[in-house]
């Protein structure tokens, strides 16, 4: 994915200045856009939420003089950008695994995985194995509130419940590549 250059410091400076003219109520609403975004990738299965959510901010920060002029609400603003870098990352992670279109995949195969899988969620420490298989467990409302009542039981918040669950998710992610690779 074509990556941006990182923005100025002015740049970034008008952007908090956009966001609210009061620096601390501008970090607050960034920290609230970030974690919007992080969220929408998320929700479209994209492994590296964060790094996204950086590259949208970092895209409109660079834009900042256009964007202002053509933007009332950074918020909408930054959601406009999703789809262009969630594009962009679908069309390289597409490359990365030489995906063309789906195929239906032998016994052997499957099995490989399962094996790839249960040796990866093995390796990790049963702490984390509990809290990643309970994360997503259930369907629709079950798994909402079964990760409501996940975060009350480990006395986190719901974002530090997500955030520690992406973590874990993404580390299993990458051993799962390693294993299936070794094939």
């Amino acid at each position: 994915m074509k990556r941006e250059r990182c923005p100025t410091p002015e740049e970034f400076e008008k952007l908090l200045a956009w966001f609210n003219s009061e620096p601390e109520e501008a970090g607050r609403m960034f920290n609230l856009v970030h974690s919007r975004l992080i969220k929408v990738f998320a929700s479209r299965g994209c492994i590296d939420a964060e790094a996204l959510a950086d590259e949208v901010i970092n895209r409109v920060a660079v834009r900042i003089d256009k964007v202002m002029t053509t933007y009332s609400d950074p918020l909408r603003c930054c959601l406009g950008f999703v789809e262009f870098v969630h594009q962009e990352y679908v069309r390289e992670e597409q490359k990365r695994l030489n995906f063309k279109e789906p195929q239906r995949r032998s016994t052997e195969e499957l099995e490989r995985e399962d094996q790839c899988l249960t040796e990866c969620l093995g390796s990790l420490p049963e702490s984390d194995r509990d809290l990643l298989v309970h994360y997503f467990q259930g369907e629709k409302r079950a798994r909402i509130n079964r990760r409501k009542q996940l975060a009350v039981e480990l006395v986190l918040t719901a974002n530090a419940l997500r955030i520690r669950a992406y973590k874990l998710r993404k580390e299993v992610h990458q051993c799962l590549v390693t294993c299936l690779s070794q094939t």
